[in-house]
């Protein structure tokens, strides 16, 4: 427990409005601006697609997976910036709650193939219904123009 004149982290106070701070340094900052977008489209996700339980990793793997079947584990991991370990850990769960499948490769019988289970494909496309609804929420305060070019921007920043 905390005590009681203690204020836990990231809790607004009432002593220290956050329209009283000088944050014109910090809004001219690409890294932490694009941080913040993160943060706030991460808490809306986590609200729009709680009922489903997918978190943004786990939507990201489901896509992945449903758009290119046949994935190896070690270009999921790439491509999503996870490490591998950590992925694995997530596979095993994805897979223990019937999810996905691994299989072996029928060109290397070393490699390892991801692929949904009809599960895993009914979930992704209730997933894919809450995108749309989603996206438009998020990106309300912008035009549809503005918002073409925010994603041109960022797909031009992080190319895959």
């Amino acid at each position: 427990m905390m005590s009681p004149g203690r204020v836990r982290p990231g809790t607004k106070t009432t002593s220290e409005p956050e329209s009283s701070l000088d944050l014109r340094a910090l809004q001219r900052t690409p890294g932490f601006m694009l941080r913040l977008a993160q943060l706030k489209f991460f808490e809306g996700f986590y609200e729009a697609f709680a009922a489903l339980g997918l978190t943004p990793a786990t939507y990201a793997i489901f896509v992945v997976i449903r758009d290119n079947p046949g994935v190896p584990p070690s270009s999921l991991a790439s491509l999503l910036r996870l490490r591998l370990p950590n992925l694995i850990k997530i596979l095993n769960e994805l897979e223990s709650s019937g999810f996905i499948k691994r299989s072996r490769s029928k060109a290397d019988r070393r490699a390892v193939e991801l692929m949904l289970t009809p599960k895993g494909a009914k979930l992704i496309a209730e997933g894919a219904r809450l995108t749309e609804p989603y996206n438009q929420k998020m990106l309300a305060p912008l035009s549809e123009a503005e918002q073409r070019t925010l994603l041109d921007l960022l797909n031009r920043m992080s190319p895959f």
